[in-house]
C-alpha cells in the first residue's frame, strides 16, 4: 500500500471537519501533521474542533502554533481574542 500524500491526508481530514466528523478530523488532521509538523492550515483547523468541543486551552495552543508558522493568520488572531474574551467572562 503506499504512503497517501500530505494533500490527500489534508482533502480527507477537511471532508471530516466539513461533515462535523469532529473526532475523525482530530486524527485525520494529526496525520497531516505527522507528514508536515508545519502544516499552519491543520494547526489552525486543530483549533477550531478543540474550540468546538469547548477545550480552549487546547484551542488556544493550536492557534498560537498557527501564528508562529504563519503570522498573519486572520482566523487564528480572531479565534484567539474572541476565547480569551469567553475565558474572562
Amino acid at each position: 500500500m503506499t504512503e497517501k500524500t500530505e494533500q490527500q491526508l489534508l482533502e480527507v481530514a477537511k471532508f471530516y471537519f466539513l461533515n462535523s466528523k469532529f473526532d475523525e478530523a482530530l486524527d485525520a488532521f494529526n496525520e497531516v501533521l505527522k507528514v508536515n509538523p508545519k502544516s499552519s492550515e491543520s494547526y489552525c483547523t486543530l483549533g477550531l474542533i478543540y474550540e468546538n468541543k469547548k477545550n480552549y486551552t487546547k484551542a488556544k495552543e493550536m492557534y498560537a502554533k498557527t501564528l508562529e508558522l504563519d503570522r498573519g493568520n486572520k482566523v487564528a488572531t480572531e479565534h484567539i481574542s474572541k476565547i480569551t474574551g469567553i475565558e474572562n467572562e
